[in-house]
């Protein structure tokens, strides 16, 4: 199978969830063997990828607070390379789900859209919060006339069924000089080579890609047209439920008397050092 974002040679190193994980030989993408076509994303992520648990959420909507403050945490960010105007104009919170990371942008002073592919979270959005929330996968949205200020992806790059469309797509949406906001897992990590294949994030067909911030910006710069500005690590938090369904998920029932001890509504802070965000701007 050639690599998704460059088309090169790649060659199988181990399976995860009997999915082949391979490895370019030219770009470093790593990538798992999965024939995802349109239809992936609606049977991904359906209802029970927001409530049933597993690789998913076990209560998404019971989130919202606090992947709101991760939106305010990202404006800040975005605040310190934006253009220096007092308009912040309008971003594009691609994965939006019900839209609480995004209203965290517009908390901030920015006006927002977004985009998500199950149908039940995009009308909570526009219903609920009376947010702007397109239903589709991104790999087929068509911004059209309108520009975007800014695009953000948070923990959307390793689902994309079409990686390299998917981010041709955010940059044709931009504004010359708009910027790119990506935060995903990094499979270089110290984290992740401790734990090889045994990683928590190697669980395919709903994770399709891993990236590190090398191999990233590499293929943006070389294959899309974005520059790099920053990077850095999030200051992520995780719900006592989320945290015990991934466990549960990842290690099976053995562990339960453990996980029982975990508080479900407290929020912990992510202690890995394998997430990173990147910033990178649309070369005018």
């Amino acid at each position: 199978m050639n690599c998704p974002l460059c088309s090169s040679n790649s060659k199988e190193i181990f399976a995860a969830k009997g999915f082949p994980v391979r490895d370019c030989g030219a770009c470093g993408h790593r990538f798992a063997e999965v024939s995802a076509g349109g239809n992936h994303v609606s049977e991904i992520y359906d209802d029970s990828y927001f409530n049933g648990g597993g690789a998913g959420y076990s209560d998404y909507l019971a989130e919202g607070e606090m992947l709101r403050r991760r939106g305010r945490d990202y404006a800040k960010i975005l605040a310190r390379h934006a253009a220096a105007t007092e308009e912040k104009g309008k971003i594009l919170d691609v994965g939006a789900a019900a839209g609480f990371v995004l209203q965290g942008f517009c908390d901030a002073g920015w006006r927002g859209a977004g985009i998500e592919p199950n149908a039940s979270m995009a009308r909570a959005g526009r219903e609920k919060f009376a947010l702007e929330i397109f239903q589709g996968d991104f790999e087929n949205f068509e911004s059209g006339d309108e520009k975007f200020d800014a695009v953000s992806m948070i923990q959307v790059a390793a689902h994309f069924h079409n990686p390299r469309r998917a981010f041709q797509n955010a940059f044709d949406s931009l504004k010359p000089g708009g910027i790119l906001l990506v935060e995903t897992w990094n499979y270089k990590s110290l984290t992740a080579r401790v734990f090889g294949r045994n990683w928590h994030e190697y669980s395919p067909p709903s994770v399709l890609h891993w990236f590190s911030p090398e191999t990233l910006s590499g293929f943006l710069r070389r294959e899309i047209g974005f520059e790099k500005l920053a990077q850095g690590r999030p200051a992520k938090k995780i719900s006592g439920e989320h945290a015990k369904s991934l466990l549960r998920y990842r290690l099976g029932n053995k562990f339960d008397s453990f996980l029982k001890l975990i508080p479900g509504k407290i929020n912990f802070p992510y202690p890995a050092e394998d997430l990173f965000w990147a910033l990178y701007r649309k070369q005018k």
